[in-house]
Parts: C-alpha cells; structure tokens; sequence
C-alpha cells in the first residue's frame, strides 16, 4: 500500500510539474499570439503607409508632368509673342530693319532729282501746317 500511495503522490507531483508546463506553454502561446496580432497590425500600418506615400509621388510626379507641359506651352507662347512683337516693331520701324541701311542708301542713289523735289515740296506744306498749329 505505501507502495501505491506513492506511485499516486508521484503521478499528482507529475501531473502539477505538467499542470504548470501546460500554463506556461497556455501563457507563451498567448504572448505569441499578442506578438504576432501586433506585427500585423504594424505591417497593415506600414503598407498603409507606403501606399499613401506611392500615392502622394504618383499624384506629384503627374502634376510635374503637367507643370512641364504647360512650362513648355508657355515658352511657345513667349517665343510666339516674341516673333509677332519683332513684326510689329519692323513693321512700324521699316528703317530699323537688318540691311535697311544698304537699300536706303541705295535708293537715295537711284531715285529721280524730280521726285525728291516734289517729295520735299509735300513735306514743306505739311511742315508749315504744323508750324501754324503751334503758333496759336
């Protein structure tokens, strides 16, 4: 009989030492699973994230492209109203123009005496027109 009483004290000391191995593996698991519940939860953050940063650089790379198209229609646009601001003043300033100077000085050369003294005569009655305006 002590025989039996010890072998059942020995199967209830095993079966505590096991009880309390079972809590602590209970425990660990729980601790895992608390770990492995917060790692996901932090990797949904950081894919959040790095969605919403891609997402940012797609929405600022498009807009950049269209500050460089419009950038670009914009220098057309000057270079345009350059062009038509250069054929505006040559066409208001005839005797600015590039070799302006070699076809005046040639068509002073070729011109008729005759037509320089009518010319100089118009130019007189115009003149003496704007010296009676000033004089009133």
């Amino acid at each position: 009989m002590a025989r039996v009483t010890l072998e059942r004290d020995q199967t209830v000391q095993q079966n505590s030492v096991l009880s309390q191995d079972l809590l602590a593996v209970r425990d660990q698991k729980d601790r895992v699973t608390i770990a492995h519940r917060n790692c996901e939860c932090m990797l949904v953050l950081v894919l959040s994230q790095r969605n919403e940063a891609w997402h940012e650089e797609d929405t600022l790379r498009a807009r950049q492209l269209e500050l460089e198209q419009q950038l670009a229609n914009a220098k057309e646009y000057n270079e345009n109203m350059d062009e038509e601001i250069h054929q505006l003043h040559n066409q208001l300033h005839p005797h600015h123009l590039p070799g302006a100077a070699e076809i005046d000085s040639e068509d002073e050369t070729d011109e008729d005496p005759e037509i320089e003294v009518a010319a100089s005569g118009d130019e007189d009655e115009e003149g003496s027109g704007m010296d009676s305006d000033h004089s009133e």
